[in-house]
C-alpha cells in the first residue's frame, strides 16, 4: 500500500512539473522574425524584408518593438492589412505597437520594409524592446536578426571589339586611249606687197594665178604698146 501511494504521489509530481514546464515553454516560445533571414546584395541595391511573429501555439493579441537598421537605409515601412496599428512605424521613427483583432494563434506578417544596401560588408535588421502580448500577459520577447552580405558593385566587362577590315573590291575601268588628233595650224595667207614696176610678171603670177601663156601674151602686148608710144613721142620731137 505504501509503495502504491508513493508511486501515485511521484506520478502526480511529475505530471504537475510537465504541465508547468509546458506552460513556461509556451509562454516564452512566441518570437519575432525577419524574412529573408539572410541575403547577398550589392552596394546600393534596394530590397524588401518582412517582419512577422511565430506564436508557437500561444494566443497573441499585440506586438510591440522598435526596428534597428545597420548599414541599411530605410526607404519605407508599411503595416500589413487587417491589423490595427496603434503606433505606426516610419523610417524616422521605427517604433511600432500593432494589435491583432480577436487575437490569433497563427503566425502572421506584421510589417514590410524597403531598404537600400549601404557600404561593402555586412548589414542587418533587428528589433529592440520586443514584447508579444497575449490575453493580459506577455507570451514572448525574442527576436531573430536578418543578416545580409553587401558586395561591391561588379566591374562591368569591357567588350573587346574585333575590328574587321572591310573588303574592298577593286574595279578596274578600261580606259580607251584618246585618239591623237594632229593639230593643224591654221593656214595663214601672206600677201606680199609686190612692186609692179620691178617685177610685173611675178606680181601677176602670184596674185592672180593666170596661166603663164596668157601672162606672156599680155606682157608682149604691153611691150608693143610701150614701143609704139615711145616711137610716137620720138617722131613728134624730131618733127619739131
Amino acid at each position: 500500500m505504501k509503495i502504491n501511494k508513493i508511486k501515485i504521489i511521484l506520478s502526480a509530481i511529475i505530471l504537475v512539473s510537465l504541465i508547468s514546464f509546458v506552460g513556461i515553454v509556451h509562454a516564452t516560445s512566441s518570437s519575432l522574425y525577419f524574412s529573408p533571414a539572410s541575403l547577398i546584395k550589392n552596394v546600393g541595391d534596394t530590397f524588401n524584408t518582412s517582419v512577422g511573429f511565430n506564436t508557437s501555439g500561444n494566443k497573441v493579441c499585440a506586438v510591440e518593438g522598435t526596428l534597428v537598421f545597420s548599414n541599411l537605409s530605410c526607404q519605407s515601412i508599411s503595416v500589413a492589412d487587417g491589423l490595427m496599428a496603434q503606433t505606426s512605424p516610419t523610417c524616422s521613427n521605427p517604433h511600432f505597437l500593432i494589435g491583432i483583432p480577436n487575437c490569433t494563434t497563427s503566425d502572421k506578417v506584421l510589417l514590410t520594409t524597403s531598404v537600400r544596401a549601404g557600404n561593402t560588408g555586412t548589414a542587418s535588421i533587428s528589433a529592440t524592446g520586443v514584447d508579444l502580448i497575449g490575453e493580459g500577459s506577455s507570451v514572448g520577447s525574442i527576436s531573430t536578426v536578418g543578416n545580409y552580405t553587401i558586395n561591391a558593385l561588379p566591374i562591368p566587362k569591357q567588350n573587346t571589339l574585333t575590328t574587321q577590315q572591310p573588303k574592298v573590291t577593286k574595279t578596274i575601268e578600261k580606259v580607251t586611249p584618246e585618239k591623237k588628233v594632229a593639230k593643224v595650224a591654221p593656214k595663214t595667207t601672206v600677201v606680199e606687197k609686190t612692186n609692179l614696176e620691178a617685177n610685173p610678171l611675178k606680181a601677176v603670177e602670184g596674185n592672180t594665178g593666170i596661166n603663164s601663156n596668157i601672162v606672156w601674151t599680155i606682157v608682149l602686148i604691153l611691150g608693143m604698146a610701150l614701143s609704139f608710144f615711145a616711137g610716137r613721142m620720138s617722131y613728134k620731137k624730131f618733127k619739131k
